[in-house]
């Protein structure tokens, strides 16, 4: 593979994030925490619906954190899955989450800023769960992807909307009336929003075909709290739930902050 760093995104969180301590427990506690989330169990869903069926598969999972979506891959059937993540700590994490399920022998995890892939490697499914947003080369990133991906099989990625009322809501708060024009999310080493179009564009300049669309975070439920609070967001579960319904469904499978696509050669 070219020397593109698909796990980029480690690199630039600072000491204190979950996915950098040094202790994969603590890592895995932190990360178990996340995927209990209403948001990310159907966010999961609507990834694992795009793929299909795994049985058989070879997977890759590009920027694999802490190995969750990679160790559910191969609960699903997948003879292989391979994750790739810049930082060590994450790897060593996912590796424990496997070893803990009893895949180790169906699953791999590697560390690595510039993963060397055979060139004749291919893989029937491949994952970059927010990823794209995060590199600096986003177009060389899909087109080295693409190149291991196997005739009839699927890419999804999912990345942050500009189309989202999220964005809108949020993303005008701060870009016009606290002047914060450099806003890209939630995460200080994102580097860009995109839209439905400019995502199918990125994906046909690749050589792939959106197939189908998801949406997570339709509606906003992550909503701030007063200062003073004991803590600083409240989540309405309720209107996380609705994300499993309008996530399929036209036109807000585009509409939410975490969009998501399938695609194929």
């Amino acid at each position: 593979m070219v020397a593109h760093n698909p796990c980029d995104p480690g690199q630039g969180y600072p000491p204190q994030h979950w996915l950098r301590q040094q202790d994969p427990e603590t890592v895995l506690a932190a990360g178990a925490a996340q995927q209990a989330l209403t948001y990310s169990r159907i966010k999961n869903e609507h990834l694992f619906a795009l793929l299909g069926d795994l049985a058989g598969a070879k997977v890759l999972d590009f920027g694999c954190g802490a190995g969750f979506f990679a160790v559910e891959a191969a609960k699903r059937g997948a003879t292989l899955a391979l994750g790739l993540d810049a930082l060590p700590e994450a790897a060593a994490a996912a590796t424990l989450l496997a070893r803990r399920g009893g895949l180790a022998e169906r699953t791999a995890f590697v560390a690595a800023d510039e993963p060397a892939l055979s060139p004749d490697a291919r893989f029937s499914a491949i994952c970059l769960r927010d990823v794209l947003e995060h590199v600096a080369d986003d177009q060389g990133l899909l087109d080295a992807v693409a190149r291991h991906l196997a005739p009839g099989g699927r890419l999804v990625l999912a990345t942050q909307n500009s189309w989202s009322l999220n964005f809108v809501l949020e993303g005008g708060w701060r870009r016009l009336i606290l002047g914060q024009r450099d806003w890209m999310g939630w995460d200080a080493t994102h580097r860009r929003f995109y839209s439905p179009r400019s995502l199918a564009r990125l994906l046909r300049r690749a050589g792939l075909t959106p197939y189908a669309w998801r949406g997570a975070y339709i509606l906003p439920h992550k909503l701030p709290l007063p200062p003073g609070s004991r803590r600083a967001f409240r989540r309405i579960e309720a209107l996380a739930a609705l994300d499993r319904p309008l996530g399929r469904l036209f036109p807000s499978n585009r509409l939410g902050w975490s969009l998501m696509v399938g695609a194929r050669r």
